[in-house]
C-alpha cells in the first residue's frame, strides 16, 4: 500500500474528524499495515477527502470488505465552513464520482464498505450502480444530563436496571487477557466461536490503552466475581459500545443492564455521544433501543464486479427462496 498517502492520511487526521474506525493506528492494529490502504482527494496541497480501505482475499476473490470489530469506514469528507446545502452536494458528488473511478481502477472482485452515519449522500453510487444497503445504529447524542437520560429509558429497561443494581457491588476494570478469556465464554455457550483471536484482542487493547482510546469495565459481585463486562472505544466525538454482555451463568442477575447504563454515565462525564454501534439482529435491535437512543441510519456501500460472484449470490439467493 502506498506509504506517502498514509503518511498525508496522518496529517488530515489531524485536521478533520475521523472516526475511530479509520483511524489509522485502528487499521494498522486491525488489518495489520500491509492489508489496509487510503485513497485521497486532493486539490494543490489541500486534501479534501479520504476513503480508508481494507483489502481481504477470500478462495481466488479479492475484496474491500469491513474489517473485524470495525462498524465504518468508507468516505470522509472535509467540508469548508459555511457551504449552502446545494453546493455541498455538488462538492460531495464530486468526491463520491473520482472515489468510484479509484474503485474500479484496483480491479477488485468486490467492493463493500459501511459508511459512517454522517454521511447521507448515497445517490452519486446508486447513479454508479453500487448497492445501498440501510443498516441502523442507536446514538444518545446529547449526554450532559444523565437524569434525562435516565428518563428516556424504557419502563421494563428500568426494572432490569435497579435489580441489576441491587446485584452489583463495583463496576471495576479487570485486565485485558482475562476480558477475552470472560468474553469468550459467551460465545461458547451459544456454540459460537469467538469470531476474534487472543492475539487480535492483545493487539487491539494494547494500541487502544496507547492512544487512551478503550476501556475495560466489569460489574462484580461481592467476592470480586464478574458478572458482566464491556468493552468501550472513544474518540473525539463517541463512545462506543463495542464487546460486551452478561457471563452466561450470571445472565438472570441483569447486570449487564446496569452495567450499560455506567457505560453511558462515562460518556456524560466526558461529553461525548454514546453510540451503540448498531446490530441488525432483532434481539440485539430491540434491547438498543431500550435506552433511549435516537436511531441513526448508515449505509453498506456494495457492488459486485465478478460475474461469477453474481451469478453464485443469484443461485444462492434462489435456494434460499426454495426455488
Amino acid at each position: 500500500m502506498n506509504q506517502i498517502a498514509k503518511e498525508k492520511y496522518k496529517l488530515f487526521c489531524q485536521q478533520t474528524y475521523v472516526p475511530i474506525f479509520s483511524k489509522p493506528w485502528w487499521l494498522d492494529a486491525i488489518c495489520g499495515p500491509d492489508n489496509w490502504g487510503v485513497w485521497l482527494y486532493e486539490k494543490g496541497e489541500n486534501i479534501l477527502a479520504a476513503l480508508p480501505y481494507y483489502t481481504e482475499r477470500r478462495d481466488k476473490y479479492w475484496y474491500i470488505t469491513k474489517a473485524l470489530l470495525t462498524q465504518n469506514n468508507g468516505l470522509i469528507i472535509y467540508y469548508p465552513p459555511e457551504q449552502k446545502i446545494c453546493k455541498r452536494q455538488e462538492y460531495e458528488e464530486e468526491i463520491i464520482k473520482a472515489a468510484v473511478k479509484f474503485i474500479v481502477s484496483l480491479n477488485m472482485d468486490v467492493y463493500e464498505q459501511q459508511y459512517h452515519y454522517e454521511f447521507s449522500n448515497f445517490l452519486p453510487f446508486f447513479w454508479e450502480d453500487f448497492a445501498v444497503i440501510p443498516r441502523v445504529t442507536y446514538v444518545i447524542e446529547d449526554t450532559s444530563d444523565m437524569q434525562r437520560i435516565i428518563d428516556n429509558f424504557s419502563s421494563n429497561y428500568k426494572n432490569k436496571i435497579r435489580k441489576g443494581e441491587r446485584n452489583i457491588a463495583c463496576f471495576r476494570s479487570v485486565p485485558w487477557d482475562i476480558f477475552y478469556e470472560e468474553h469468550e465464554k459467551i460465545f461458547k455457550r451459544q456454540g459460537l466461536q469467538c469470531p476474534f483471536t487472543f492475539k487480535q484482542w492483545q493487539k487491539l487493547w494494547e494500541v487502544c490503552a496507547e492512544e487512551n482510546a478503550g476501556d475495560i469495565i466489569a460489574a462484580c459481585s461481592g467476592d470480586g466475581t464478574i458478572l458482566s463486562l464491556a468493552f468501550l472505544a472513544k474518540d473525539e466525538k463517541s463512545e462506543y459500545l463495542l464487546l460486551g454482555g452478561n457471563i452466561p451463568e450470571h445472565a438472570s442477575m441483569q447486570t449487564y443492564t446496569a452495567l450499560v447504563k455506567k457505560c453511558i454515565q462515562i460518556a456524560s462525564e466526558r461529553g461525548l455521544k454514546f453510540d451503540f454501534e448498531g446490530s441488525m439482529i432483532q434481539r440485539i435491535n430491540h434491547s438498543f433501543r431500550e435506552y433511549g437512543g435516537t436511531p441513526k441510519l448508515y449505509y453498506r456501500i456494495r457492488k459486485v464486479f465478478n460475474p461469477d460472484i453474481i451469478r453464485a449470490e443469484a443461485e444462492e439467493r434462489i435456494r434460499q427462496l426454495g426455488g
